[in-house]
């Protein structure tokens, strides 16, 4: 297994041609930047044509030995032959997301599941939640959700049958590997009972409008005054907290105010949970990084490749200081491929299996 970045546009589709044809690789791992100018019309053909599997995604930046691209794209050749499985329509409420699932169950402890998914589908919490049904703590699980930072919504993940959106792609690999899940942020106020949400939309807050309940908090923690024209300027220092038992505070990023004072979330919120408003300082999730790299590098039996996904949020809050954040990662770990997604994916706290938002998910990958 080995991990490369190719940081021409026009290069990148011929590295990942004469990857997949390499008779020493058994599947092709692609994390492109949204920089890269990736699009079906160049790379389908080469995802269609290839005799391996190539799975992955578009995502705003990847990353690469410490080091973080807006353009290129890093690949991780496979030794193992992976199994891939799609799953189309994924926002429809009449799909169903079980009979298009792999049916073989993982061995236990030995296999790896890259999870990958549209980060503007709305069903994004059910796919993961349905993944964990089916394979348990048997599969060690990491990735996150991929598309533009513009937030409109275009195929962004890459299959067999070329890129797709509002999907979502799960691939197995027969490798063991630890993963370490930490944010850093910390509860500012709440908890606030949700009494009307429908799905990544968030309605009510107790008996107010959640964008009031929200911005009043906000201006009661930092005197800053939240208004529909600077709300996702302001909403990337307080994000939601859904506590869970014995596992980390699920992160849920609202990103946009409706006209009926609703918040939209990356990520389902559910009628009937408890939310905080949270927030942070960049000590807190640098640490909170390093945090996860030395629980994935402590539970780890041997030695191998290290891939991270990191929010793109968390730059856009550390700013000139994410590079520090890198550094915490890279501290315990050898150079890292990964990329900035929209939603993390992994198995934190007892190994249960969750999407996250504004978190750093950390896996170190046993290769024999």
């Amino acid at each position: 297994m080995e991990a490369s970045y190719v940081g021409r546009a026009s290069a990148v589709t011929r590295a990942v041609r004469e990857r997949a044809a390499d008779p020493t690789v058994e599947g092709v791992l692609v994390l492109a930047a949204e920089g890269a100018g990736v699009d079906p019309e160049t790379f389908d053909p080469v995802l269609c044509e290839a005799s391996v599997p190539v799975f992955g995604g578009v995502f705003p930046e990847v990353l690469f030995e410490g080091r973080r691209y807006t353009e290129g794209a890093v690949m991780v050749t496979l030794s193992v032959e992976p199994t891939t499985t799609v799953v189309t329509d994924l926002s429809d409420p009449e799909t169903p997301i079980g009979p298009q699932l792999d049916e073989r169950v993982p061995t236990p402890g030995e296999t790896t599941g890259f999870v990958f998914v549209d980060a503007y589908a709305s069903r994004i919490g059910a796919f993961v939640e349905r993944v964990f049904e089916s394979y348990g703590v048997g599969c060690t699980f990491l990735g996150g959700g991929a598309g533009s930072i513009s937030m409109e919504q275009g195929p962004c993940l890459f299959t067999g049958e070329g890129m797709v959106a509002d999907a979502a792609v799960l691939t197995t690999v027969e490798l063991p590997s630890s993963v370490g899940v930490t944010h850093g942020w910390n509860d500012v106020a709440g908890p606030f009972r949700v009494n009307e949400a429908d799905g990544t939309r968030l309605s009510m807050l107790g008996d107010e409008s959640a964008f009031d309940v929200y911005r009043r908090v906000v201006a009661d923690d930092s005197g800053a005054k939240l208004t529909r024209e600077n709300f996702f300027e302001g909403a990337k220092s307080y994000p939601f907290g859904i506590s869970r038992l014995h596992g980390e505070t699920i992160v849920r990023d609202p990103y946009r105010v409706g006209d009926d004072g609703s918040l939209t979330c990356f990520g389902e919120v559910t009628e009937g949970e408890y939310l905080h408003v949270l927030g942070g300082d960049p000590a807190s999730l640098v640490e909170a990084a390093g945090a996860a790299s030395r629980t994935a590098m402590e539970g780890a039996e041997g030695d191998g490749p290290v891939v991270s996904f990191d929010c793109i949020s968390r730059v856009l809050y550390l700013e000139d200081q994410f590079d520090a954040e890198l550094d915490a990662i890279g501290d315990t770990t050898d150079p890292l491929a990964g990329a900035l997604t929209i939603g993390e994916i992994g198995s934190g706290g007892g190994g249960h299996l969750e999407f996250y938002n504004k978190t750093v998910v950390v896996a170190q990958l046993e290769v024999p």
